[in-house]
């Protein structure tokens, strides 16, 4: 198996596996449904999900699990033993990718059924 870099600012594909499941059930308000996980990212109810709402909800485990505040998860914060640091500008770099490759009809935002759908 190929293994990631592990510079500072980079994280194996471990560490984000450990990330995006704390994001799927922590969180202020878990959702109980597809439909109401959708309606809490959608934070000002418009229909749609802004960049901005997508990382703020993306982040939550990311700032839970940053207990100093520096935005930088250091390997003693992580859930995975000897994982290699990740910074906040890292992880929204990535989740704008994300973002990116969910907008299928590219207009900016996600709708329900974009944000829903598995990322490819």
């Amino acid at each position: 198996m190929k293994r990631h870099g592990t510079k500072k600012g980079r994280t194996g594909p471990a560490s984000l596996l450990v990330l995006c499941c704390t994001l799927s059930i922590a969180g202020p308000g878990a959702a109980q449904s597809r439909s109401s996980y959708f309606d809490a990212v959608d934070t000002d109810q418009d229909g749609r999900i802004s960049l901005a709402e997508f990382h703020e909800r993306m982040s939550w485990a990311f700032r839970q699990m940053d207990r100093n505040g520096d935005e930088v998860l250091s390997p003693q914060e992580q859930l995975v033993p000897n994982a290699p640091e990740l910074t906040l500008a890292e992880l929204r770099r990535r989740q704008a990718e994300q973002y990116r490759r969910q907008d299928k009809n590219r207009d900016g935002s996600l709708s329900e059924s974009e944000f829903l759908a598995p990322p490819g």
